[in-house]
Formats: structure tokens, C-alpha cells, sequence
């Protein structure tokens, strides 16, 4: 019999595995083969997956990468591994965004759990725009931060005028790194030779068989399970516009959706409110440093917990801290809430939150 810790464990080797395949592909180009040339921690997940299907008399997933890489979408649950189910910690989780193949937030954070130098995988396209930001004027650079953040997660397709008018109207200084978010429009995203955006996000509606979707489907995740698809304008000439990379739709466009959208409201509501202030100290600031407010969008309460207690970066600034959680996941789980301040263990002051019920506070 398997014991109570060895899933846990091969979660962890897992998501590290994960982490590493994805930073190798995105930064070395390379292709995932079956073999010797796979991270040596990758192997070990699978050999460690496989253990488990044998033992507990399932079809094997850890014979292959691909396998893994495929069930990796959806919750560690649904796997069809008995100790992977039930009362398992990270039933939960999904290591891997089926969108923009990017492993997710909890998978990033469980490849940490596992306490080698080997880390997850950050977020380079953040790290580009701070290194890129410090070639800006002193007093410019928390402004610009914020700037080109804000039109991305607002933009993830713009036309190449539209981004041109952005980088000389202030943001020469950080020319390269802007439009290294960015690559052209693929040509699986086209029909006929033209494109659609989606009318929730901004960013395109993908030509699929599935008959759900006729106008095509919107592959930003966290978007996509806001309800049926919003047909956004139709992109004639594909070649003059450019899409956003997947690693920072994953990153900053999806999550971006609700802390663009509480920013919006509160700024509508009249109050003196900051998206992305102090180059990201907090996704939505609050009467300058009264309130900061941090959107996390982690499948598993638990690992977001985790995550929390090992530090809450710049957030420590503000008088309230306040992490916000988007209110599907509380319909999904509704302990939620209760689990992840439960498993909080940090030494700063967090008040947990919903998006409704900050709205509901702050907009009185």
C-alpha cells in the first residue's frame, strides 16, 4: 500500500518536472522527447507516477510524458489515480493551463514545495519588464511599469499601429522588451484568412470542430469560464496585428481580467484607486497605501496558503492586506475562504476576501 505522503511527494516531482520541460522549450527551444535527453526530475515523476497506476491497478499514465502532459489540464483528481482522488490534498490542482500550455500558478508553487535550488519556473516576461523599466528616468518608472502593463492585459491583440503610437508616445526606452510580449497572429488562429477577438478579453477567438463554439473559442482560460463566448470584431488582415505571447496571457492577461475589472469599478464608484501601483507592490491600491488588494487565482486554497506564508512581497506596504479571490472559485469550493486561511501560517495580517464582497466593502 502506498502511503499517505508518497502522492504528495510525486505531486511535487511532477509539477518540477513540468517546470522544467516548459523552461527548456521556452527559453532553449527545445522538443520533449521520451528519454535520456527528458530532466532527470522529470523521469523520476514518471517512474514515481507509474508506481502508482501499477499498484493501484490503472492504466499506466507515467509510461509517457505525453500522457502526463495531456492529463496535466485537468485536476490531479480526475486522473483516474485512486490516491491522486478523494481526501488528497491537491485533488485539486492543474499543473498545466490546457490553453497556452503554461504550467499554472499551483504548479509553480507546489515545484517550490520541493526544497532544491531547482525552482519553478518564473514569470521572465515580468522580470524583462522590470529590468527593461530601469532604463527609464527615476521618477518615471513606476508609471511606466504600470503603463505597459495595463496595455497589455488590456490589449492582448493590437494592431501594429496601435502599439507603435503606445511605444513612442513615452515607452521608447523600453521598446524592445514591449514588443517581445507580443508575436504575430498564428495562422491556426485564422479563418479564411481572417481573425476574430473575443469580446470578453480582447484576445482571439480560435477556430475549433467542437460545434459549441461557432465563432470559435477563446483560449484564455480564466475567460473562457466566465460563460458563453462574447464574438468580439472580426481582424480582416491578420498580418498587422499582433497577439500577445502565451506565457503572459496565462500570466497577466487572465488574471488580469478581474483586477482590471475591480480597478474599473472602484474608479467608477469615484474612488482614488491605482492599478499595479509601486511597479506591482499590489494588483489594485487603495487611497495611495491604505489598501492594497492582490488578486490569486490558485485552483487549491492550500497551496495558495503555502504560497502566502512563505512571503507576501511589497504587499507589506499597505496598512490592510488584502488577497482577493475571484468569486467562481468559492462557488466551486465553498470553504475556500475558510481552507486557505486556515492554511495561512505567515506573519503578516491578511484579511481574505471575494471580488464581490471587496467590491461590496469598498464601493459604499
Amino acid at each position: 500500500m502506498i502511503e499517505d505522503s508518497e502522492p504528495v511527494v510525486t505531486a511535487v516531482l511532477l509539477a518540477r518536472g513540468l517546470c522544467e520541460i516548459y523552461d527548456r522549450i521556452a527559453q532553449e527551444g527545445e522538443i520533449v522527447h521520451q528519454g535520456a535527453s527528458m530532466p532527470p526530475i522529470a523521469r523520476r515523476a514518471l517512474a514515481r507516477l507509474s508506481r502508482h497506476c501499477l499498484t493501484e491497478g490503472v492504466d499506466d499514465l507515467g509510461s509517457s510524458i505525453h500522457l502526463v502532459m495531456g492529463a496535466a489540464s485537468r485536476a490531479m483528481g480526475f486522473w483516474g489515480i485512486p490516491s491522486f482522488a478523494g481526501d488528497f490534498k491537491y485533488s485539486d490542482v492543474e499543473l498545466v493551463d490546457d490553453a497556452s500550455g503554461v504550467p499554472t500558478a499551483d504548479c509553480r508553487e507546489l515545484a517550490r514545495l520541493g526544497g532544491s535550488e531547482i525552482d519553478a519556473i518564473e514569470d521572465i516576461h515580468h522580470e524583462q519588464l522590470r529590468v527593461a523599466v530601469q532604463s527609464y528616468p527615476a521618477a518615471q518608472r513606476n508609471r511606466a511599469y504600470t503603463s505597459i502593463r495595463e496595455f497589455v492585459v488590456r490589449q492582448p491583440v493590437c494592431s501594429l499601429d496601435a502599439l507603435h503610437r503606445f511605444i513612442t508616445n513615452g515607452h521608447l526606452h523600453g521598446a524592445r522588451a514591449i514588443a517581445s510580449l507580443y508575436r504575430p497572429i498564428p495562422q491556426t488562429a485564422m479563418a479564411n484568412g481572417s481573425a476574430r477577438l473575443c469580446g470578453r478579453c480582447g484576445s482571439l477567438l480560435w477556430p475549433t470542430s467542437d460545434p459549441a463554439f461557432p465563432n470559435g473559442r477563446c483560449r484564455v482560460r480564466r475567460c473562457a469560464i466566465r460563460g458563453e463566448t462574447i464574438v468580439g470584431y472580426g481582424i480582416a488582415d491578420p498580418s498587422l496585428f499582433r497577439l500577445a505571447k502565451g506565457a503572459v496571457l496565462a500570466f497577466w492577461v487572465g488574471p488580469g481580467l478581474d483586477e482590471v475589472a475591480l480597478h474599473d469599478h472602484l474608479a467608477g464608484q469615484g474612488r482614488s484607486v491605482s492599478l499595479y501601483p509601486m511597479s506591482d507592490a499590489a494588483d489594485v491600491g487603495l487611497d495611495g497605501l491604505e489598501v492594497g488588494l492582490d488578486v490569486k487565482n490558485y485552483a487549491s486554497p492550500l497551496v495558495l496558503g503555502a504560497r502566502l506564508s512563505r512571503g507576501v512581497g511589497r504587499l507589506t506596504i499597505f496598512g490592510r492586506k488584502i488577497i482577493v479571490v475571484p468569486d467562481y472559485k468559492v462557488r466551486l469550493n465553498p470553504r475556500y475562504i475558510d481552507d486557505l486561511r486556515a492554511s495561512y501560517v505567515g506573519a503578516e495580517d491578511l484579511e481574505f476576501m471575494t471580488v464581490a464582497s471587496v467590491i461590496a466593502e469598498f464601493s459604499a
